[in-house]
């Protein structure tokens, strides 16, 4: 039997990210979260346990461990690593279109439903000048997280969206065989990240792409991990975000705006994938914002 973990790592509630620096690593059950964990191996050597695998982990390695995925360590060697925490709602907003990088789904995407198909923990080798530029990164915003200088939530933030980005170029470049695009996927994707706010149906899909309906489904889960209208209704609520921070309209409005008919549709589908109503998102934020510059 393995624990869940959902320690107290978020100190800093306004920031999403948090460092965990092993030196050494202990030996380690198995145990689950329900937060990302990027483990990064800076040095030494050890065995990474999950419920089906078993196998060695040194310098270099990356492992991507998706909330409620199961793993631990044994046989440590000298195994000093950093762990950077990451909470799902970092993803989830998105600001930034890191999902519509090659690679985001097998590193941070959603697991799939289908308890027959659990995804496997990502477990990769960086090349040796892109792990020296990754370290350089993580150990300045662990630096910047530890001391607190002036600005210090700015540039951790930044120095994690760089390290995350050459993670997933450097795990792209080595998986492209598996993850790249066709041209019909990407003109596909294309189409949809500028209608999503349109009412579109499996039809216009078909029509664009030229692709069957039960094919359509399977490239949306291969590439993005999600069918297309819950994509559709993902990139709805991102955006929905915006509206509510950055403008009084209406939340009737604003889900007409977006292409939903039903404003109560429009506000379940908002809790769904942020935890909050439109109109709990708005007040808390607001709240948040005169309590800063109080």
């Amino acid at each position: 039997m393995y624990e869940l973990k959902s320690k107290k790592y978020w100190a800093d509630p306004y920031l999403p990210i948090q460092f965990e620096y092993r030196d050494p690593e202990p030996a380690f059950p198995l145990h689950a979260h329900d937060f990302h964990e990027i483990a990064f191996i800076f040095s030494g050597k050890g065995t990474h346990l999950t419920i089906d695998e078993v196998y060695e982990v040194q310098s270099g390695d990356v492992l991507s461990i998706k909330p409620g995925q199961v793993h631990g360590y044994k046989n440590i060697r000298a195994l000093i690593l950093m762990n950077i925490l990451v909470k799902p709602s970092f993803f989830m907003e998105d600001y930034f279109d890191i999902q519509s990088l090659p690679g985001y789904q097998a590193l941070f995407g959603e697991e799939s439903q289908d308890k027959s198909e659990k995804d496997p923990i990502t477990h990769f080798k960086m090349d040796f000048d892109t792990f020296l530029k990754a370290k350089t990164l993580i150990e300045s915003a662990y630096r910047e997280m530890n001391e607190q200088p002036t600005g210090y939530r700015v540039s951790a933030a930044s120095q994690v969206l760089h390290f995350l980005i050459l993670l997933l170029r450097n795990y792209g470049e080595k998986n492209s065989g598996k993850i790249s695009f066709g041209a019909d996927a990407a003109k596909l994707f294309d189409y949809v990240k500028e209608n999503y706010r349109q009412s579109l149906c499996m039809e216009d899909l078909i029509k664009v792409s030229g692709m069957s309906a039960s094919h359509i489904l399977r490239v949306f889960k291969h590439h993005i991990g999600y069918s297309p209208f819950v994509y559709i209704n993902r990139l709805r609520v991102l955006k929905a975000r915006d509206y509510l921070i950055q403008t009084t309209k209406p939340i009737t409005d604003i889900a007409l705006d977006l292409g939903y008919n039903d404003s109560n549709y429009f506000s379940r589908c908002f809790k769904k994938y942020s935890g909050f109503s439109p109109r709990e998102y708005r007040d808390n934020t607001l709240k948040e914002t005169l309590r800063d510059i109080s």
